[in-house]
């Protein structure tokens, strides 16, 4: 990263360090000196809560594994509720290995975590600059989230807007309400598709917030619902930000160029305070108009090598749209998996592509996945 590091804060403030590598101890140690901070050490959490009796701090640093033998260990979450419980709350970066998305999402709203920072990822610079940003805020309140400073609403989005948050995963879900609230939004959340289309019929929403990858009586766990909802919203006009855990290179650019999404998100690297700029920036740039946005179309050899799909192998297309494998396709077409594999490479060859995915873009635009009743199996003319 280019430009200056942080300047040093003021002196005779002090960090806490929750860390039980002495490499690791000794390297934020140094990073917390350039800013101007003394720095304790603690390196399992009844020698950190020792510390927070006797001592004041500014902030803290904390390790979510405390035990050198397992990984899977959590203290360093005992100590991040010590911390918020604090009076006053004293604000906390975890960065730790092996993190997971639902690392993250507890560290970061149960335990109201500040930041969130991975030892894989670790830069020295951008670790002091969250450090220094956490260290000009004011203090705070019992019932404020530490997450990030607050992002002013934007003037198109009235306090109250209501967005829809299409997730399955309670963590996320909650995560996202958190977040929205910040914002003065009210928000209603759906696990699936079907439950998705239910609300967008019956109520009006200002944005969408879509997981690729949803809960479905289908395909309980490789579907991609969401891209369909995708399709829904570009047709409806509404701003939409697409989140996935899973996505390929090829679905993240379907997003973007076929079904319109305003930003996509990867869980993995999910930041807080970029995630609510994209939102002020979506509803702010929401047109007045309900009319969808003008989709790439295809090209007329694109449009014939897609009418020259046979029934079957368009019915086999859309279930590839809902992300089954060959072996589920089979189980419901009631014929072999080894059927189904030349049924695929037959739609890949008459299509021109490669991959599954960039069938599945060509369908879409295509608009051979609009079917009226919603069902991958019905038959086309």
């Amino acid at each position: 990263m280019g430009g200056s590091l942080p300047a040093a804060l003021p002196i005779g403030k002090r960090a806490l360090i929750i860390e039980d590598d002495p490499a690791w101890q000794q390297l934020l140690m140094e990073a917390l000196e350039d800013l101007g901070l003394e720095a304790d050490c603690a390196a399992d959490v009844r020698a950190a809560i020792a510390l927070l009796r006797e001592r004041t701090y500014a902030l803290a640093v904390v390790d979510v594994s405390l035990d050198p033998e397992d990984h899977r260990h959590r203290g360093g979450f005992q100590v991040l509720d010590a911390l918020a419980a604090h009076e006053p709350p004293i604000p906390a970066i975890v960065l730790t290995g092996y993190a997971t998305v639902e690392m993250a999402v507890e560290a970061l709203t149960r335990h109201r975590a500040a930041d969130f920072l991975r030892k894989e990822a670790f830069q020295r610079r951008a670790f002091m600059e969250v450090v220094a940003r956490l260290l000009q805020q004011e203090p705070l309140s019992p019932g404020r989230s530490a997450a990030a400073p607050p992002v002013p609403r934007p003037r198109s989005a009235p306090r109250g807007s209501r967005v829809l948050v299409v997730e399955d995963d309670p963590g996320w879900q909650d995560l996202y309400q958190e977040l929205l609230t910040e914002l003065g939004l009210s928000c209603e959340t759906a696990p699936s598709y079907a439950e998705a289309l239910a609300w967008l019929e019956r109520e009006s929403f200002a944005m969408l917030i879509v997981d690729l990858q949803l809960a479905s009586s289908m395909n309980p766990f490789g579907n991609r619902d969401g891209l369909r909802l995708l399709q829904v919203a570009r047709r409806r006009g509404l701003p939409t930000i697409a989140v996935s855990a899973t996505a390929s290179v090829d679905e993240v650019e379907m997003a973007y160029q076929s079904l319109g999404v305003f930003a996509f998100f990867d869980k993995a690297a999910f930041n807080r305070r970029t995630f609510l700029q994209f939102v002020q920036q979506a509803l702010s740039s929401r047109p007045t108009s309900q009319a969808p946005r003008p989709a790439r179309g295809l090209s007329p050899e694109d449009q014939a090598a897609l009418a020259a799909l046979t029934p079957r192998e368009r019915e086999v297309l859309r279930w590839m749209a809902h992300g089954l494998t060959n072996r589920e396709i089979a189980e419901r077409l009631v014929v072999s998996p080894n059927t189904v594999k030349k049924q695929v490479d037959s739609i890949l060859s008459k299509l021109g592509v490669h991959t599954r995915a960039a069938a599945v873009r060509k369908a879409i635009l295509g608009g051979l996945l609009e079917d009226p009743t919603g069902d991958p199996g019905a038959s086309l003319p």
